[in-house]
């Protein structure tokens, strides 16, 4: 494995709440120019949830975070011309006519996306693509049992015999939903904090912050530290950028 020790020494700590020492716009140049091709592909895939989001964004006539892979006019241009992704993008949206079929069943295309992009990654970026699916699940459940929605509606994309969906609809018929251990702080967190969304969101950023960064201290200088920086760095400018109204916004968005 390479190390990247001058790369990785100049990296300033990240904290929640305090604006980091680079951008991420220079960081990913910093990465361009230092890291081996394949290492720097792992960026490229790494960034793709971004992109798959904006494809959301962009099919709803929302602004783009301009953190991922495509400007707006290249991510229209790949769509158009079906490059720039792999295969089960096109293959998925083929599916459907409008825009609007293609919203109503994007859930569908992040289910196909945390699929595929698991079954192929390696260290980090398959440890944070499990993560980021099942914490979206998990936060997917909460919202469906508060609103009362039918687990099976809201997880008709998922497949259903993964073990981990399996504990989920299991809970379909109960009176409250119990996480799966592992994600139990998320229910803790969010009955502390009460029916305040931006503080929900505040104390979710931190919690996966903090998770996040315990992915990539296995192998320090690595890519997969790096990887984790990138991350994290995502969500201190998250934190930064995002008021109250955008904060509730954001909880959503990772439950839809």
């Amino acid at each position: 494995m390479v190390r990247y020790f001058f790369l990785g020494a100049s990296l300033a700590p990240l904290t929640i709440g305090a604006k980091s020492a680079v951008s991420f716009e220079d960081f990913i140049q910093r990465l361009e120019i230092n890291l081996k091709k394949s290492d720097f592909g792992k960026v490229i895939a790494g960034r793709r949830l971004i992109d798959i989001m904006n494809i959301r964004a962009l099919l709803s006539g929302q602004r783009l975070d301009v953190r991922g892979n495509y400007s707006e006019k290249e991510l229209d241009e790949a769509l158009l011309v079906k490059d720039g992704f792999p295969q089960y993008v096109f293959d998925f949206l083929g599916q459907f006519e409008t825009n609007a079929a293609k919203l109503n069943h994007f859930s569908g295309l992040l289910a196909v996306f945390f699929r595929e992009e698991t079954k192929s990654s390696r260290g980090f970026l398959k440890r944070y693509f499990i993560f980021e699916r099942e914490v979206r699940l998990v936060l997917t459940a909460m919202r469906a049992k508060s609103l009362g929605r039918d687990f099976t509606e809201v997880l008709q994309f998922e497949d259903l015999n993964d073990p981990f969906v399996a504990q989920i609809l299991v809970q379909k018929d109960t009176e409250r939903f119990v996480p799966p251990v592992e994600y139990m702080e998320l229910k803790d967190f969010f009955i502390a904090c009460g029916p305040d969304p931006w503080q929900q969101h505040k104390v979710f950023t931190e919690w996966k912050f903090a998770r996040i960064q315990e992915m990539g201290e296995e192998e320090e200088f690595s890519i997969d530290s790096i990887l984790s920086y990138m991350v994290c760095l995502l969500l201190v400018e998250d934190w930064l950028a995002l008021d109250e109204q955008q904060g509730r916004e954001a909880l959503r968005a990772c439950a839809d």
